[in-house]
């Protein structure tokens, strides 16, 4: 992430933000193409999709190299469109956001990896049922040697056991205030879509720190936990008592895959 402030906002507020660096969304593909002038094209970091509608023609000669994010909103209903968006590579890097929220997500994400497209997952605070299809499906972006594209959070956290550095999931979900700020369809300036209507105790630019500092002074499960340098208490929002016993397997995983990774490209270049 860069440390540029970048806003995502609604389409047709762009003109309110002059001279910052976008993220643009709308639901409608022929509003991105329409409202967003070459002027401003290099501005826009990437066009955010928020539906799967099945003419998706506008975008594919508009702002050719400009990534597009596809937000799906149910993941286990929507996946099958997204055969409608193969056209896009032509012109785009293409990536799929999911919510992590109900059962089946995982097909989307499979579907996704098998057309080329990179994937964000958005977890927020998974049940059990949804632990276990995310432990299922970090194994096959571990295991499988066809996935040629980056899986996020995996990615970047096991990137970081593996170098080793600090990471928080808060950026990586871009939910970080002090790199993103998401506008409401409303104009106004939250944290991310999951804060919509929220008022944050802290200043938006100081939330992620203060509230992962509040997670360890109350001594709770953030106090003793060895993932909480790439976490920052991002699971126990927005229900403090939400317990991290299967966010914390998916993490012991990629800790583990990475020490396997460094022990044998050491045993590698031995030989």
């Amino acid at each position: 992430m860069t440390e540029t402030l970048v806003y995502n906002v609604p389409v047709r507020l762009v003109d309110r933000y002059p001279g910052r660096d976008l993220i643009v969304r709308s639901a409608v593909p022929a509003e991105i193409a329409e409202c967003v002038s070459s002027e401003l094209l290099p501005r826009v970091r990437f066009a955010q999709l928020h539906s799967t509608p099945f003419d998706i023609s506008p975008l594919e000669p508009w702002g050719t190299g400009v990534p597009i994010d596809i937000v799906l909103s149910d993941p286990a209903a929507d996946f099958v469109r997204l055969y409608n968006y193969a056209t896009l590579k032509e012109t785009h890097p293409v990536r799929v956001t999911l919510p992590v929220i109900e059962a089946g997500f995982s097909k989307a994400v499979r579907l996704a990896v098998a057309l080329g497209f990179a994937v964000r997952l958005s977890p927020g605070q998974p049940n059990p049922l949804l632990i276990e299809e995310l432990s299922g499906l970090l194994d096959f972006y571990l295991h499988n040697a066809k996935v040629q594209q980056p899986i996020e959070f995996f990615q970047t956290v096991l990137r970081s056991f593996y170098q080793p550095q600090a990471i928080s999931i808060w950026e990586i979900n871009e939910e970080d205030p002090v790199q993103v700020r998401y506008v409401t369809d409303d104009g106004e300036e939250t944290i991310s879509p999951r804060f919509a209507g929220i008022v944050p105790a802290a200043e938006l630019q100081d939330f992620v720190y203060h509230f992962g500092e509040q997670m360890l002074v109350e001594r709770g499960e953030c106090f003793a936990c060895d993932f909480y340098s790439r976490c920052h208490g991002f699971f126990k929002w927005p229900d403090k008592s939400y317990s991290c016993k299967g966010v914390k397997s998916l993490f012991m995983t990629m800790q583990s895959a990475a020490a396997e990774l460094q022990t044998d490209l050491k045993s590698f270049a031995a030989v």
